[in-house]
């Protein structure tokens, strides 16, 4: 009997991994959520923050490219990777100095992916099990592909507080859509049994 009950109890405390799943898509779907929510209080500081990351991300690379290219000074591509990496500090310099022309910038740059991400969704939609909730996966495409198409065809005058909604957005449609997997996943967990 008493291996009977731990037997049971090894099986309940080794988790499956429909339930592991689970509870991931229940815990980053609700983050995406409340973080989508925070941004649309502040649509500025996802934008600023978005800015400055990029920017010392370019800074860093430039720095590194410029370290390398010197590490292979007899090599024939020297200048070229030189410049490419004096080329990466200054605009991610510029970024640095002038967020409002660097989110301009990212707001068509992310438009443009955003939009791609919208398609890879809407496809996706089409290729999932019967059974699982396409319409969560389908409805998250189109609405990707709206906020997509108004980032990039956002005016520079807006781009700053655009940049911060779509975000906003397009963390809480993204949490959704998880959330939806997680009811799937849990639905699914319930009738395997």
């Amino acid at each position: 009997m008493a291996d009977l009950a731990r037997l049971d109890q090894a099986h309940r405390d080794h988790e499956s991994p429909i339930a592991s799943l689970r509870n991931w898509s229940f815990g980053i779907g609700g983050l995406l959520v409340l973080l989508g929510a925070a941004c649309f209080a502040r649509p500025l500081v996802p934008s600023l923050t978005v800015n400055f990351f990029i920017g010392g991300l370019l800074v860093a690379a430039g720095v590194l490219r410029i370290v390398s290219a010197f590490g292979t000074y007899t090599w024939k591509g020297f200048w070229l990777a030189l410049l490419c990496g004096v080329l990466s500090v200054v605009s991610g310099t510029a970024m640095l100095a002038l967020p409002g022309v660097g989110i301009e910038a990212l707001v068509v740059f992310l438009g443009l992916l955003i939009l791609f991400e919208a398609a890879a969704k809407l496809a996706a939609a089409f290729s999932v099990p019967r059974d699982f909730p396409w319409g969560w996966l389908f409805v998250d495409g189109l609405i990707t592909a709206v906020l997509g198409g108004i980032l990039f065809t956002a005016t520079p005058e807006k781009a700053q507080l655009y940049l911060g909604v779509i975000i906003a957005a397009h963390l809480i449609t993204s949490g959704v859509m998880l959330l939806g997997t997680g009811f799937w996943l849990n639905r699914a967990a319930s009738l395997r049994g």
